[in-house]
């Protein structure tokens, strides 16, 4: 909890100088830049974390991975966070930048999850709906889970919309559980 109310903190902060200097999309991509650099590295994410090395040491490193690929205030900001040793939340901060950004400019993130890859044809005939239902911009996540059988999951923000076969094949494998008849047979 604390975590999140200092990520939310810091990422709102950046958020709203990004938009005071005009580096909003800059300080966007570096912050996707970060959060693809933790998940595609271990030794990163541990290094982030360790309270072990000194600020002053991992000042230089972040500096080293990132000068010349992010935005000035960025790196700023980075150097800031290693010199409070707020570091080990970097990740959470740009997760909770990304937050921010997505609401400000009216990006609903939507994840439908199918048995098969969908094709584009009906992707984009997704994405014009759910625009059309939400009102803004949709970030189509999609997810292939072989277990659903057949049919879709479509979760949006707090909702979901379960057509899946699975689904329903669990629901029949209840009703027949529960069906005093058929458990006399």
């Amino acid at each position: 909890m604390q975590n999140t109310l200092l990520a939310q903190r810091y990422a709102k902060a950046l958020f709203e100088l990004a938009v005071e200097l005009n580096k909003l999309e800059e300080v966007k991509k570096d912050m996707d830049l970060l959060m693809d650099t933790i998940a595609e590295s271990n030794e990163f994410r541990q290094f982030l974390v360790s309270p072990v090395i000194r600020a002053d040491k991992k000042v230089a490193v972040l500096s080293g991975i990132f000068l010349d690929k992010v935005d000035s205030i960025t790196m700023k900001f980075f150097e800031l966070l290693a010199k409070n040793r707020r570091e080990p939340n970097l990740l959470i901060i740009a997760e909770e930048f990304i937050v921010i950004y997505k609401k400000h400019k009216n990006i609903t993130t939507v994840t439908v999850k199918t048995a098969v890859s969908i094709s584009d044809r009906l992707k984009k005939d997704i994405l014009e709906r759910l625009a059309r239902y939400t009102g803004g911009t949709i970030d189509l996540v999609e997810i292939v889970d072989e277990k659903l059988i057949g049919g879709f999951i479509v979760s949006i923000e707090n909702e979901q919309y379960d057509a899946s076969l699975l689904r329903t094949f669990n629901r029949l494998m209840k009703e027949f559980e529960e069906n005093p008849y058929i458990s006399a047979i």
